[in-house]
């Protein structure tokens, strides 16, 4: 199973894989909600993903924090 988790970590990040072993384990056929979640996941990228962090934490985009740690996953 790792053999298979390992590069879904690499490629789509420990969300995505976690979701896929989780609807693995379940030993149910998939739904379409399941792959709308997967499709949502696979499209996070590092900048989607701190933008969210930001937005989570109070952060507007345009403030110089959020521009500089920005810059950091770009």
């Amino acid at each position: 199973m790792w053999a298979m988790l390992i590069p879904l970590i690499i490629q789509y990040g420990l969300p995505f894989a976690e979701k896929i072993w989780v609807l693995w384990s379940s030993k149910t056929d998939p739904t379409q909600a399941d792959w709308d979640s997967l499709k949502a996941l696979a499209a996070q990228t590092p900048v989607t993903q701190m933008q969210a962090a930001l937005m989570r934490a109070g952060i507007p985009l345009d403030d110089p924090r959020a521009v500089a740690l920005l810059a950091l996953v770009k």
